[in-house]
């Protein structure tokens, strides 16, 4: 069990990066690569510990959380700009059927990784066993409705947003309490420090940003498509 705690987050980045990189390799060959490197980077990145303590907060934590608040946030908002105003990226998408998108969440059956760390003591209940077990709830219904969308990619669009306004909010919900935790706003014991040390940091520095990143543009996406159904239904 031991190894699988160490290694797992790791290997479960390389997994989903290289379907990625496989699935983009023939219609935008420069994401694929683009993809790969930020996998790359993001697993020997999460090798390392940002902050020194195991169960509380040090006083020298402060660069480790403001470089691991940058390399968190700045690759999804670096997505989200670039797949609005550079064609090709903005084309690749438009071409990703919705399904598809939804079942790339698959890869946040990693939460049992929180669970693990959890049952290790190295995270509070809070962060470990509630975002790891909505982390679950996340991946499973991503299948059940990748599977449902496949006859038609553009079927109840409010469903869709539940779901990815549930995967942001779980999102919403990790990064809070480690902010306000940090901050002495409020006191998590232990200290959710592992979200920034290694094994668990690889999952903030690539599972994080791509999941904002894709369950915000299906949202976007979604809420197009809902518009145009109350549109129709209007006429």
């Amino acid at each position: 069990m031991d190894m699988i705690y160490t290694i797992g987050p790791s290997v479960m980045a390389a997994i989903t990066v290289l379907i990625i990189a496989t699935y983009t390799w023939n219609t935008m060959r420069s994401a694929s690569i683009v993809v790969m490197v930020w996998g790359v980077l993001a697993i020997t990145i999460g090798q390392i510990s940002f902050f020194t303590g195991l169960t509380e907060w040090q006083a020298s934590d402060w660069i480790g959380f403001l470089l691991f608040g940058v390399l968190t946030f700045t690759p999804a908002g670096l997505l989200l700009v670039t797949a609005r105003r550079m064609q090709s990226l903005k084309h690749l998408m438009a071409q990703t059927p919705t399904s598809v998108l939804v079942m790339t969440q698959v890869y946040r059956f990693g939460g049992v990784f929180l669970i693990m760390a959890y049952a290790r003591g190295q995270l509070p209940l809070a962060v470990g066993l509630v975002t790891g077990v909505v982390d679950l709830v996340v991946a499973t219904t991503a299948l059940a409705l990748s599977v449902y969308l496949r006859c038609n990619e553009t079927r109840a669009p409010m469903l869709v947003i539940a779901w990815a306004m549930l995967a942001i909010a779980d999102f919403v919900w990790a990064v809070s309490l480690i902010t306000v935790s940090f901050l002495g706003v409020i006191q998590l014991t232990p200290a959710p420090v592992m979200m920034g040390n290694a094994p668990l940091l690889v999952i903030s520095l690539f599972a994080v940003p791509f999941g904002i990143f894709v369950s915000v543009y299906v949202v976007a996406r979604m809420w197009t498509i809902a518009g145009r159904t109350d549109s129709s239904r209007s006429c």
